[in-house]
């Protein structure tokens, strides 16, 4: 689907990698989900109804960390609305957003993330006035009917405390990059408060962070099911069935997320980041036109300290011959970044034009803001490889797997590292580490790694090591047509 990285070096692995690293654009992407320290104010303040308005925050710099859910005073009664406060710190395409009411006897507003969209705050969006009452309704899931409030037995006080502190141990932890402490207490949060979409939520925030876009997705569809008017939640859906996979079905997936997209926008027609979704969306199916462009420039019109929406502007632009004004976009773009979210989604963007240079600094300003954020290591991992800086870029991608450990995405982009330099022994191993967790379409992609490399070591007249290459291969993806020639040519051609 991308082809601007579907150029192949010496392998062909760079390209594999460009497409399977890089996220909501035409050749790279936007990588929401981040984590987020911890405000020092507790709450928002809400805005009036009559006039929604999206803002941009400043990045503070890492310290104290932040949570998805924050605590109100126990005697507080109603639950806040949605809000998303947005600041994230990792590649990976931050936002930030609240989950559902919670029970009164301890109300909490939630502030749930959705990635790189970290300093973002949404104002929530309000129904028209009630004809009787002429009293605004704010937007959120319908009220329950008596008759399922009867068959909904009341949860316990202790059993609600145990769900709001492993919910707040989860986004903690998620926040420090502790991503496997953060799934645990997610996890066993789940079962606790089933009709609470939070815990869900978080996972997929999570699972984003590291790249895991399958899970990501189903956790997402199931917190959709608990809460279906949540304007960020469906922006989070959209954005991840953007993703660069290796499936058969992308076209269906990316007119999926147009009409997710769109639904966002229903439910907040303030939301930049859903305007900014819709044009991604629209673009990755081919539509370079009006309406793509108008979506990016009334993101820009909401938000205009947005950085993304700059650099997808100027993407946009450039297709369409427009050279001078994308360009102009780009540094619009580049200066209105001033975070690690806003870094590395605009980096993204520019790796996806194969500038490759100038994300480079784009993304060590993100991990000055954030050292662990896994987002951005993954992007300067590739940045570097792609400039043959392969010393550095080891260094790099060996810290993500610190941070994410057991990734795919790491260790694919490691053996695509070790490829590019001829090490085909080093590279399989990379890549077998990959396999022990790849799930289905990640399996398709490291199929297309091992042929490559199989590809390497025939051409080297290895031919044992590239028959045991394209046997691989064939495990991972029995249905890639041109495996059994190759792996016959190996088998026999010496013969």
């Amino acid at each position: 689907m991308r082809s601007p990285y579907r150029f192949f070096g010496c392998l062909g692995l760079i390209g594999l990698i460009g497409i399977y690293a890089s996220a909501q654009d035409l050749g790279s992407s936007n990588k929401l989900f981040g984590g987020s320290k911890k405000p020092a104010a507790t709450t928002a303040k809400k805005k009036p109804a009559a006039k929604p308005k999206a803002t941009t925050a400043k990045a503070k710099k890492p310290t104290a960390a932040k949570t998805v859910a924050r605590k109100a005073p126990a005697k507080t009664k109603t639950a806040k609305p949605e809000t998303v406060a947005a600041k994230t710190k990792s590649p990976a395409k931050l936002i930030t957003t609240a989950a559902k009411k919670i029970p009164p006897a301890r109300s909490k507003p939630v502030d749930t993330r959705f990635s790189e969209f970290k300093n973002v705050v949404i104002t929530p969006q309000r129904r028209p006035a009630d004809s009787a009452t002429k009293t605004p309704r704010t937007i959120g899931p319908p009220a329950p009917s008596a008759e399922t409030r009867r068959e909904t037995p009341p949860i316990a006080p202790e059993t609600i405390e145990k769900f709001e502190d492993l919910i707040e141990e989860g986004n903690l932890a998620r926040d420090n990059r502790n991503y496997i402490a953060a799934e645990s207490a997610y996890l066993r949060a789940r079962p606790l408060s089933p009709k609470d979409s939070r815990a869900l939520y978080g996972l997929g925030n999570l699972y984003s962070d590291q790249q895991r876009w399958e899970q990501s997705e189903e956790a997402y569809r199931r917190a959709l099911q608990i809460d279906p008017n949540s304007a960020i939640a469906h922006v989070a859906l959209s954005y991840v069935l953007t993703q660069p996979l290796v499936a058969p079905d992308l076209s269906s997936r990316y007119e999926e997320a147009e009409r997710v997209a769109r639904r966002a926008i229903q439910l907040a027609p303030s939301n930049a980041l859903a305007f900014d979704q819709l044009g991604v969306a629209l673009e990755l199916r081919g539509q370079i036109g009006p309406e793509t462009e108008s979506a990016y420039r009334r993101a820009i019109l909401l938000d205009t300290t947005f950085a993304p929406a700059y650099a997808h502007l100027g993407r946009l632009l450039r297709r369409r011959g427009q050279a001078k004004e994308a360009e102009q976009a780009y540094r619009d773009a580049i200066r209105r970044s001033n975070d690690a979210a806003t870094f590395v989604l605009v980096a993204e963007v520019l790796q996806s034009e194969q500038r490759y240079a100038e994300s480079e600094k784009l993304l060590e300003d993100a991990l000055d803001d954030d050292p662990r954020n896994p987002s951005a290591l993954f992007l300067l991992g590739r940045a570097l490889t792609a400039q043959r800086k392969f010393s550095d870029s080891e260094a790099v991608i060996r810290k993500s797997l610190e941070v994410s450990p057991g990734s795919v995405i790491g260790n694919s982009l490691l053996g695509d590292l070790y490829a590019r330099q001829g090490k085909f022994e080093i590279a399989e191993s990379a890549l077998l580490l990959a396999v022990r967790y790849a799930t289905k379409y990640e399996r398709r992609l490291l199929s297309q790694q091992f042929e490559a490399i199989g590809d390497g070591y025939l051409k080297n007249n290895k031919r044992l090591e590239a028959e045991r290459a394209y046997r691989q291969a064939i495990d991972l993806d029995a249905d890639r047509e041109t495996l059994p020639g190759k792996l016959s040519k190996a088998r026999f051609s010496g013969e």
